[in-house]
């Protein structure tokens, strides 16, 4: 897990973001001096706001450069690889080596020049500046990483989306093909039948397939594209099976401004074609009914189902079934309810609330 965000260059915006937050860090300590600085004994009256500047200006690159060291040196070597010994270890000898290099500056420079102290630099002061030294680097690590909780939240959303799109596009891989088979099988029928309709069948297969390649790929569709597409499907099959099946289409009321996702109804109802119609003339039924009341669109289908399928638990759940279950669950989760039920008959409820287009 790529954890920790690495920067490969330091563009002007981020640089920008950097001297602005020690901006702001300095601001606040010269705010801070300003008021409770002349409380302080050692310091004579007459210590201003621009001799505060000039204090913070002063010692700022040190801890900027201790800061930094830790951040962008100690922590990629030793806290990224797990090496925690070490990375606690290091950064006590860069804190120790930058407190020292503080105090001297405290010592010599600050206090004698700047700030015009006459008493010695004491001890006590020495400890308090080096504490200083420590929450201010503690602070730029906190940041580092919360920059990298948050690179990690939006990594692990990524792949989340990469992972369903490619689920998603591997089960209309499976959908398509399992279609065509079924389709093409059909078709071979009425050719090999010498049946004047194969003609108008590929010309329909042909619509089904300009479908497939410009809108089934795409994450939604109006509902009246999927409409006609099932319409086409239907046409195909009627051609078959012609006076053995009883089929029944009802579209209730059916809104032109909603979406759904592509070729999501039709594995239910090449699954009733593919097991529904028996060899027997009158002796099989496909029901359909649909309807969208509130934005929820309610699919219903049923159909007859022949002895040989009956003894067979496995045969209704077949590809398109097992792949469509998955793809609600991706695309419309906690959106959508799905009962299936055999009995004398194989009935499927599906309802999903829909999108505006």
């Amino acid at each position: 897990m790529e954890f920790f965000k690495k920067y490969e260059t330091w563009h002007w915006q981020r640089i920008q973001r950097h001297i602005l937050y020690w901006l702001l860090w300095s601001a606040f300590l010269v705010i801070i001096n300003t008021l409770i600085g002349n409380t302080l004994k050692s310091l004579d009256d007459h210590v201003r706001i621009g001799q505060w500047i000039a204090f913070e200006a002063t010692v700022l690159p040190i801890k900027i450069g201790a800061a930094y060291t830790i951040a962008y040196w100690v922590m990629p070597r030793y806290l990224y690889t797990k090496k925690y010994g070490y990375f606690v270890a290091y950064s006590v000898v860069v804190l120790l080596f930058f407190a020292v290099i503080l105090y001297l500056v405290y010592a010599h420079f600050v206090h004698p020049i700047i700030l015009h102290d006459s008493q010695a630099y004491t001890i006590e002061q020495f400890v308090y500046k080096g504490v200083q030294l420590i929450y201010i680097t503690a602070m730029v690590i906190c940041i580092k990483f919360f920059q990298n909780y948050l690179h990690e939240q939006e990594r692990n959303q990524s792949l989340v989306q990469q992972k369903v799109e490619a689920e998603l596009k591997y089960l209309r891989n499976q959908v398509q093909p399992h279609f065509l088979f079924n389709t093409l099988n059909n078709i071979y029928g009425l050719v090999l039948s010498k049946d004047q309709r194969a003609g108008e069948a590929i010309v329909t297969l042909s619509n089904l397939l300009s479908f497939m390649l410009y809108e089934g790929d795409t994450k939604r569709i109006p509902l009246a594209k999927e409409l006609e597409m099932l319409d086409h499907y239907v046409e195909l099959e009627l051609l078959r099976y012609q006076r053995r099946l009883q089929f029944q289409f009802d579209k209730g009321t059916m809104p032109v401004h909603y979406s759904i996702a592509p070729l999501l109804l039709l594995p239910f109802v090449e699954n009733a074609f593919k097991h529904g119609p028996a060899k027997e003339e009158g002796m099989s039924f496909i029901t359909i009914k649909m309807d969208v009341q509130e934005q929820v669109l309610s699919f219903f289908i049923e159909n007859s189902y022949s002895s040989v399928d009956q003894e067979n638990e496995h045969i209704q759940s077949g590809i398109g079934l097992g792949n469509i279950k998955k793809r609600l669950e991706l695309i419309y989760p906690d959106r959508h309810s799905l009962q299936i039920t055999k009995g004398e008959t194989f009935r499927v409820y599906l309802s999903i609330e829909l999108e505006k287009a």
